[in-house]
């Protein structure tokens, strides 16, 4: 189950060689994702005191202290940093090839795994993957389903090949495949009085109104916070969620509005039963976007995902774009400067 991975470490002008066990370094990772060594342990079960003398094993081996203890647990030292990110790319590396081999063979069989915020299911789901399902049944897919910061996580831990993001964060280690434009909308009812205006709404105008909201570690909440910080305000959530059904419950059921892309309800927009109704505020202007880290090399079945879901955002954007020309009278800016 697990070999032994020959490292160089130039210790010395000739270099050293070390022989590593990979279940040392199994271990460390698997502690430092649970937080402690007895997560890792009841996750595998092991003894603790198993798990702990790999990690020593390992940090004799490397001549440095990996895995550090804090209040909450365990955490890895820049040292153990190095060894989880050479875990991980090893890994990704191994998968990979593998499903390179299953290339050649035809795109027959394989695996790709994605991670995306709830928001992009429904066009995503409905669109890009329904036709790569269709046409290759026999490739697996996992996805999971999170927030932005985690999408970013994930990516760089090598554990998902793509990732689909709604305003990233700002990390020089991942790469944009695809961008399309997705300001932030108000997302109303069809009969909410604001869907008559015809006109972009001014962010003050929300201050009187139930909103919902998703939680901090969202990118669509990021960027209304930096907003309303730039503005000087402060708007209230009657809700806050983790959940886009849960905005678009709050919105369907006339609990309020909420704020919001139009790619997130953008089957309720083409029904008539939402409307998306533009923001007067330049700094609401974001996009989404399909992402892997810089420098893995995708399978093809990936590769193919990716063609798929690029054409997907081009065609939310360019419906974002009549939204936007629709809601614009003549003269009209959308910026607040």
């Amino acid at each position: 189950m697990y070999t032994v991975i020959t490292v160089a470490l130039k210790a010395t002008p000739e270099g050293r060689f070390v022989e590593l066990d990979e279940r040392w370094i199994f271990y460390l990772h698997e502690s430092i994702v649970g937080g402690s060594v007895r997560a890792a342990a009841d996750k595998l079960n092991v003894n603790p005191s198993a798990i702990s003398r790999q990690i020593v094993h390992l940090e004799q081996a490397v001549g440095a202290s990996l895995m550090e203890r804090h209040s909450k647990g365990v955490r890895a030292t820049e040292a153990g940093e190095l060894v989880l990110d050479y875990y991980r790319r090893r890994r990704a590396d191994h998968d990979d090839t593998l499903s390179r081999i299953e290339d050649i063979k035809g795109l027959r069989r394989g695996h790709i795994s994605l991670a995306l915020g709830e928001g992009f299911i429904d066009t995503i789901a409905a669109g890009p993957l329904a036709r790569f399902w269709k046409r290759y049944p026999e490739i697996s897919l996992n996805v999971d389903v999170t927030s932005t910061n985690d999408v970013a996580r994930l990516l760089l831990e090598d554990a998902v090949h793509i990732g689909l993001i709604y305003n990233p964060p700002k990390e020089p280690r991942l790469r944009t495949h695809s961008v399309a434009l997705q300001p932030v909308r108000v997302i109303a009812r069809a009969d909410h009085p604001f869907a008559a205006l015809g006109r972009p709404l001014d962010i003050t105008e929300l201050l009187d109104q139930r909103i919902a909201q998703l939680q901090h570690s969202y990118g669509i909440r990021q960027i209304i916070d930096n907003a309303t910080h730039i503005s000087g305000l402060r708007i209230p959530a009657a809700v806050t969620t983790s959940s886009i059904s849960m905005l678009k419950s709050f919105v369907e059921h006339g609990g309020g509005i909420t704020l919001a892309p139009s790619f997130v309800a953008a089957n309720e927009i083409q029904s008539g039963k939402f409307v998306a109704v533009p923001l007067r505020h330049n700094v609401l202007d974001a996009s989404m976007h399909v992402m892997s880290r810089l420098g893995r090399q995708l399978p093809s079945a990936a590769t193919m995902v990716l063609r798929q879901i690029g054409r997907e955002f081009r065609r939310l954007e360019a419906a974002d774009d009549s939204l936007r020309a629709a809601n614009k009278p003549h003269g009209a800016s959308y910026t607040n400067d």
